[in-house]
Order: structure tokens, then sequence, then C-alpha cells
């Protein structure tokens, strides 16, 4: 009996993927006090503040009534919550709509990657199987993505357009596409401009418009950021990137590619690369294009210091993910030439085989490249979830315990603000400018070296500190006006804003 045709192949990896991404979802819901909530991961809450405040016609704000402050890297991301928001959504149940925009985009990205492969190697059975079946369950991807990171659409805009310039099709397209890229996270500059490259080899005519698209779109966009927060730059910017030396960072860069995605990447890579001086074919753009976006995440990764929840995931970060489809397009291309060299026993063998070969194979690759954070999620359920699932507890309870005039200080700033609608100080200054550009503390340690508790707390006095922090016990020894409930929650004792015998109740 043959095999199944690669279409209808793709037809069950499309249906068991969603099917899984809808296990996923629901197996992240939790309740609270009898109520079903879905939250995504606490840096995506950030985003939904400013989006909710944004629906609410307050404007991209971190606080309402306060100065606008752009504590985000995801403006396209955070404007498309924003509609979210603009219907009769319970807070419990506005986080399953994002999850689920996700769930469509992750499997749109399946058919993009398959197009791909497809377009590269027209003749092959297997390139676009094996490429389609492994980006479906490749960990990090399903994991940002589902758990409401901007990652899959990113990673979408990027493949689609590569779709289009190998396909020659209509360059304004193209240039849209990329534009829209930017817009949802403008450090998509770093694929954007190698596709533009490689048009302009190609062909210059079809390089012009992505060129001023791109350009266009990306000075809009910092003009935007000047005339509406009053700086070219976010103020996560300021407090990831300054405050300590390029060599700092990137010395943490090396180290956690090494610890977390060299077993992402490093089996792929070397073998996509051999084979492409194997079979001569290191002079081919599109593959050469391929590659080129791979390395630039990498080294983009390196530079900014990696990324925060590497030690959580167990996987290679958010930025080498966007590159991670095109590396297993790569290899797939490579793959496929090895078995269309087989004599011609084998691949009669192949041929009759019920099962395509490429299916077998992927699920060898996802075993040796996901298959210990699959392993994990299958005993834990997902990376962080915990965490997340105690600060909603925490906002919900702060929300039902607190006058609505109550100012709270955290150090995560996702889900106890969105869920507490409190004003709120975030006192590792992502939300801070005067934090954010202050100077770092310890070692580097992404998004997590900032602090100033004399002016956060000191000055600013909120009514209660959410949340604890290593560093926080040190500077509130002592301090006589605060006091420490058993719940681990910082209250002011003057303050008139709070309930203290129904906060001081165990809510996790």
């Amino acid at each position: 009996m043959h095999m199944q045709s690669p279409r209808k192949t793709l037809i069950i990896i499309l249906i068991a993927a969603g099917t899984f991404y809808l296990a996923f979802i629901l197996g992240t819901s939790f309740m609270v006090k009898g109520e079903r909530y879905f939250t995504l991961v606490d840096d995506a809450m950030i985003s939904m503040r400013y989006a909710k405040h944004l629906a609410q016609g307050h404007g991209l704000v971190w606080n309402i009534g306060e100065k606008p402050v752009e504590g985000f890297t995801n403006l396209g991301w955070t404007l498309l919550m924003s509609l979210f928001h603009l219907f009769p959504f319970a807070a419990s149940k506005i986080s399953l709509a994002v999850m689920f925009t996700s769930l469509m985009i992750l499997l749109a990205n399946i058919i993009v990657v398959y197009k791909i492969a497809g377009t590269l190697l027209p003749n092959s059975e297997y390139t676009p199987i094996l490429a389609a079946s492994i980006t479906a369950f490749y960990f990090p991807l399903v994991f940002w993505s589902l758990r409401g990171m901007e990652v899959g659409l990113l990673t979408l805009l990027v493949n689609y357009a590569l779709l289009l310039s190998f396909r020659k099709s209509n360059s304004v397209f193209t240039g849209m596409v990329l534009a829209i890229a930017l817009l949802v996270r403008v450090d998509a500059l770093i694929s954007a401009t190698l596709i533009v490259l490689y048009l302009f080899i190609k062909d210059k005519r079809t390089a012009v418009m992505p060129a001023i698209l791109m350009i266009i779109t990306t000075l809009t966009i910092f003009w935007f950021q000047k005339i509406y927060f009053g700086d070219f730059l976010p103020t996560t910017y300021y407090q990831k990137l300054t405050g300590y030396t390029i060599w700092e960072r990137v010395q943490h860069g090396i180290l956690v590619f090494n610890q977390y995605a060299t077993r992402d990447t490093l089996m792929l890579f070397l073998f996509s690369l051999a084979a492409l001086f194997f079979y001569k074919q290191h002079g081919d753009q599109e593959l050469l294009l391929l590659l080129g976006i791979f390395l630039a995440q990498c080294v983009y990764s390196i530079y900014v210091g990696g990324d925060y929840a590497e030690p959580e995931t167990n996987a290679a970060n958010r930025f080498i993910t966007q590159g991670m489809p095109v590396l297993i397009i790569l290899f797939s291309v490579m793959t496929s030439r090895v078995l269309m060299d087989l004599t011609d026993a084998h691949e009669t063998v192949l041929s009759n085989s019920r099962v395509n070969p490429a299916i077998v194979l992927s699920l060898v690759v996802l075993l040796i490249i996901s298959g210990e954070p699959w392993i994990s999620y299958a005993i834990d359920n997902a990376p962080l979830l915990k965490a997340d699932i105690r600060r909603v507890k925490l906002g919900v309870h702060i929300a039902e315990t607190t006058s609505p005039e109550v100012v709270i200080a955290v150090h995560a700033a996702g889900q106890i603000p969105y869920y507490s609608e409190r004003r709120t100080i975030d006192l590792l200054g992502l939300n801070d400018p005067i934090v954010a550009k202050g100077p770092g503390n310890g070692a580097f340690y992404p998004g997590h070296n900032k602090w100033n508790y004399e002016y956060s707390i000191g000055q600013l006095q909120p009514d209660l500190i959410a949340d604890n922090f290593a560093p926080l016990a040190e500077f509130m020894r002592g301090n006589q006006l605060y006091e420490k409930l058993g719940n681990d929650i910082y209250i002011r004792i003057d303050s008139p804003r709070i309930n203290i015998d129904e906060l001081a109740k165990e809510y996790r």
C-alpha cells in the first residue's frame, strides 16, 4: 500500500497539532473561587494591561491618568490585544481569546512552512512533511505562542515574507507583510533586512518597495514612540540593555545559549551546514537566506544577553525560537536530498510504506531537540504556570480586600496589576523610566537587575508590596513603616485603604 499524499498528511498534522494545542490551552486553566481562569505568561500580561487601558479609552498607559510610558516592546501585538478588550470578555476568560488566536497562528505557520519547503524542493515527498511536522511540535514555539507572547505571529509573518520572496510574489505585498512584522516587534528588522537584501541580489526591482515600506515603518514607529512616550526607545530597552557593558551581556548570552539552546540547534545546524557543502549548495541564495536568518537570531540573542526564562523552559529562548523554523526547513531540504539519493531498492521500500518516512524522522528529531521539555511538561504542566496561577490569585485577592485607590508595588508586573486593577509601582522598572535608566545591581540577568527601593518604596510609599524578590528582605529589615503579613504581603501600617484582616488571609 502506498503512503498517503503529502497534502493528506499535512491535514493529519494540522488536526493533530490543533487538537494538541487545545489540550495544552485547557491544561493551563485553573480555578479561582469557583471560576475557571485562563492567563498568559506574566510578561504577556504586561502588554494586556496596556491593551485594556487603551480599549477603555485611557491610552497606552501603565497607570490610568499618568504620563504614558512604554513598558512593552511588542506594539502591534499589544494593539491586537486591545481589540479583544473591546468585547465583553470576563477577566477570567479574555486570555483564552488570545491563546486561541495564537493557536490559529501556529496552524497557519505550519502551512506556510510546508509551502516554503515544497517551493525549495518541489519534487520531494518528504521535505514539506518533515519541515511541517517538526515545526508543529517544536516546544519553545508552541509554548511561547500559546502562553500569549508575540513569538508565533512574528514567526508567521517572517516565514510568510520568505514564501512570497521565494515565489517572486508582488513586492508591495511582501513589503506590507514585513512592515506588519516590524509593527509587531521592531527587532523583526533583523530578518526583514536579510530578506530585502536577498531580494536585492535576485532582482533589484523587487527589493525597492519592501525596502521603502520597511524604512517608512521603522521611522514611523520611532517617531510615534518619541511623540507619544517621549523617548525613541521603550523603557524596556533601558531596563534590559543599559547599566552593563556589552561584554557582560554577551558573556551571559553565550552561557545560556550553551546551556539551553545547543540541544535545540546544534544537530540541525551542523547537519545542514555539512550537507550544504557536500551537495555543493553553499551558493544557493535561498538556502543561505534561511541559514542567515537563523544565525542572525542566535547572534541577537547572545548580544542582548539571552532571556530570563531559559532555566524554566529548559529550551532555546524566544529570540532563537523565531529563527528555528527556517533552520528546520533548511534541515528538511538537506535531509530530503539524502533520502532522494537512496538506491532504487530503498526508494521502492519507502514509496510502498504506509507512513511517510518523514513523519518517523520528525519524531526522532523532535525527541532530540524537544523531548526533554515535553517530558517535563507531561509531568509538571507548562513552565512558569505555577507562579502565574499564584499571581492571578494574588491579584484577585488584592482586588477584593483593598480600596480601588490603593497603590501597590510589584516585582512581577503582569498578572498582579492586571487582575487587581490597582495603580502599580513596578519595582524592577520595566514600566518606570527612573528605575530603568538607573544603574544595574549584581551580576547581569535579563530584566531582573534594576531596582531602587529607596525611590520606589521609600519615596513613593505604596500601600502594599505584593510580591517578594530576594533583595527586598534586606531593604525591609527594620523598616518601621511596613509590616509583613503571614501570607508574605507587606502593608504600610498607616494605610486606610486596606482591609488588613481580609488581606492577611491565605490566598494561594
